[in-house]
């Protein structure tokens, strides 16, 4: 277990700068049963910052096997209780951080049309809290932590777990002198990336690399979001710690040619790996995959919006993540490690003017909606993405793995 000053420091990260946590705010905090020390930290570093309450909901892998394995299939339809926790907490106005581990195999061999389908009813219920999130109208912020059966895949050693705290600790900056310092001035080099991305006003996106030769359209009124955002009150917050992205949404009617992942990808205990896309007018017309095709098919078969995009998020080679060299089997580290998309449901933040649109309007500008936001690693030191230009000419913003433009 690492120094509890250090996972102060963590601590003081993911509220300070993960969620620009006030006095008065409620929190709501989602963990797994395997951290009640770092868990309790972060509830006292939290009433020491002036909480008015802290909330925990524990989440155990093995209590959500169960549910697939041996109940019913009124079980694996049912409204989560933690599930109606959130919207209680999203209607009482916390904010909510999600400390985000997990055995990446606790749910393999468990029928996949369950796990869908008790994801699609419940990802429905919770879908006001949800859209509050994506369009940025309350704080949150996603962390990791260590548990066993995360740390055995990543490392082969008897010291999994001290390895693991260190590389969170290095990704997330937490081992430098002031980590909350080391933090501002990361996020302000996204901010100017981002700042420019928007100047540039591309009407397209061109990827190139081994297997990928994509072309994504982008909105009437899309932009690119990265490093801090903000609510409408104007609360900086940061959704993922760590973040190495600056990322947009692109038109979901607007996608052709292929696209290849890699690196695989854990959902829901089942690894998906060797897999790629073939596009066209937005829509996956076409997907194969080396291992986890039935996963995979799964996945898109979730609802309409399941088979077209819903972000492209651009990510350096040199990020503190991708710099440890490893393969996380984390969603949250693995889109911070290379260029990402994501299958499914559109961020109304990366377009202006979102939160005036219905439903209706959204789908009209090219947002897409799905019940499901998968991303998948697309990015190497082979790959590059050019900006497209009203006129055809092209800007590189990704060359060979890094940034393709200075700011």
């Amino acid at each position: 277990m690492p120094t509890e000053e250090s996972l102060r420091n963590y601590a003081d990260v993911a509220l300070k700068i993960g969620l620009g946590f006030e006095a008065g705010d409620r929190l709501i905090l989602s963990a797994p049963v395997q951290l009640p020390e770092f868990v309790r930290l972060i509830v006292e570093t939290a009433y020491e910052a002036g909480a008015e309450s802290v909330d925990v909901i524990w989440g155990d892998d093995q209590v959500k096997r169960a549910r697939f394995s041996h109940g019913t299939e009124a079980a694996a339809s049912a409204i989560a209780g933690t599930s109606q926790f959130l919207m209680s907490g999203y209607e009482a106005g916390a904010s909510f951080l999600y400390v985000y581990a997990e055995d990446p195999a606790a749910l393999a061999g468990v029928d996949a049309g369950r796990i869908q389908n008790f994801q699609r009813v419940n990802s429905e219920f919770v879908r006001p809290q949800a859209e509050a999130r994506g369009s940025l109208q309350i704080p949150w912020s996603i962390i990791a932590a260590p548990v066993p059966a995360w740390n055995e895949t990543v490392f082969d050693s008897e010291d999994a777990e001290e390895k693991m705290w260190q590389a969170i600790f290095r990704a997330c900056r937490v081992n430098q002198d002031d980590p909350v310092a080391a933090w501002n001035v990361h996020l302000d080099d996204l901010v100017r990336r981002k700042k420019y991305l928007n100047e540039r006003e591309f009407k397209g996106l061109r990827y190139e690399g081994p297997g990928t030769d994509l072309h994504l359209g982008m909105t009437d009124n899309g932009t690119w979001e990265g490093g801090r955002v903000h609510t409408p009150k104007g609360r900086p917050f940061v959704p993922n710690i760590p973040t190495e992205e600056v990322f947009t949404s692109p038109h979901r009617m607007k996608a052709e040619g292929t696209v290849k992942a890699t690196k695989p990808l854990t959902y829901f205990g089942d690894l998906i790996d060797d897999f790629s896309f073939e596009m066209s007018e937005g829509k996956v017309v076409k997907a194969v995959a080396g291992r986890g095709q039935n996963v995979l098919d799964k996945i898109l078969e979730t609802d309409e919006g399941s088979v077209r995009f819903g972000e492209a998020a651009m990510v350096p080679q040199s990020g503190a993540v991708a710099a440890e060299g490893l393969v996380w089997n984390n969603v949250l580290y693995d889109e911070n490690d290379a260029c990402h998309i994501a299958l499914g449901q559109s961020y109304p933040m990366c377009y202006e003017g979102a939160d005036q649109l219905d439903q209706e309007q959204k789908l009209e500008a090219g947002l897409n909606r799905s019940n499901v936001h998968v991303d998948f690693v697309l990015g190497s030191p082979e790959v590059s993405v050019f900006g497209v230009s009203e006129d055809g000419s092209e800007e590189p913003i990704i060359s060979n793995g890094e940034w393709g433009f200075t700011v």
